[in-house]
């Protein structure tokens, strides 16, 4: 089996994944503690949008999505203005006209079903060299982030008040997590579609939020978790012959009720 990754399109989904497991889930850290869901599903509705443009055009799909990401937070942001975080109005707008959108242009267009389903599920085996690099760089660019920003992410976290009496700009900050979260909302489709993003940003957040004692904690269990199911996942799916979007997804569901509470001193 391990002679398979001497093949270029096992090594380039094996090394992406590594990156995306263990940076994603800090986008999901973020999703969950500010409880940024309703934006996560807007980004995932806006993705089927995207990706339904891609192929009634014939755009390559990573482009159509970071373009889509991008388009989604700005209007979402726009209408949410001056409201904080709350963005559940905005976001119910955006996904039911964005699925509204795909399916017409999916049925105007005559996409083929089984390319509707590639959005849907994604392949981590058709990422190219150029993805490649940009998932690396995207890797690098959360890690710093919430490396270099910890304290003002934290601060976020906590109360929005606190934060701006202590000096943080608030709204920049708050924005900054959104895209964040949006780029790798984006790059997760590649993997794993839209219906499993879940699996790489919020499930490890979920699971290391059961043994983490602090927001420090959380981030590097979370980590951890990703590049461990990812990885798990991945080989799951060589040794089986099956698909390894729905076994990193498995693996992340098997270890969610394993994993035991940390019990409160």
């Amino acid at each position: 089996m391990f002679s398979l990754f001497l093949l270029p399109p096992i090594y380039r989904a094996f090394i992406s994944l590594l990156f995306a497991g263990a940076s994603f889930p800090f986008a999901g850290v973020m999703v969950v503690r500010m409880n940024l869901m309703q934006l996560r599903y807007a980004l995932m509705h806006g993705l089927l949008l995207g990706g339904s443009l891609s192929l009634a055009l014939g755009f390559p799909q990573l482009p159509a999505y970071i373009v889509m990401c991008i388009m989604t937070v700005i209007v979402m942001l726009y209408l949410s203005r001056g409201k904080g975080m709350n963005l559940g109005v905005s976001a119910s707008f955006l996904m039911v006209a964005s699925v509204a959108i795909a399916a017409l242009i999916t049925q105007v267009a005559h996409v083929p079903s089984k390319d509707t389903l590639e959005i849907l599920w994604g392949s981590p085996f058709t990422i190219r060299w150029a993805e490649l690099a940009c998932f690396v760089l995207l890797a690098a660019t959360i890690i710093i982030f919430t490396v270099r920003d910890y304290r003002n992410i934290t601060l976020v976290f906590f109360d929005r008040d606190v934060a701006h009496s202590s000096g943080c700009n608030v709204r920049l900050h708050e924005n900054m997590i959104v895209f964040i979260i949006a780029f790798a909302v984006a790059f997760s489709m590649r993997f794993v579609g839209a219906l499993l993003i879940d699996a790489l940003l919020i499930l490890p957040a979920v699971i290391a939020l059961k043994r983490a004692e602090s927001v420090k904690s959380l981030f590097i269990l979370s980590s951890l978790t990703g590049l461990a199911t990812s990885t798990a996942g991945f080989i799951l799916s060589l040794a089986l012959d099956l698909p390894p979007s729905s076994m990193i997804a498995l693996v992340s569901v098997i270890l969610y009720p394993i994993v035991p509470k940390r019990r409160n001193r």
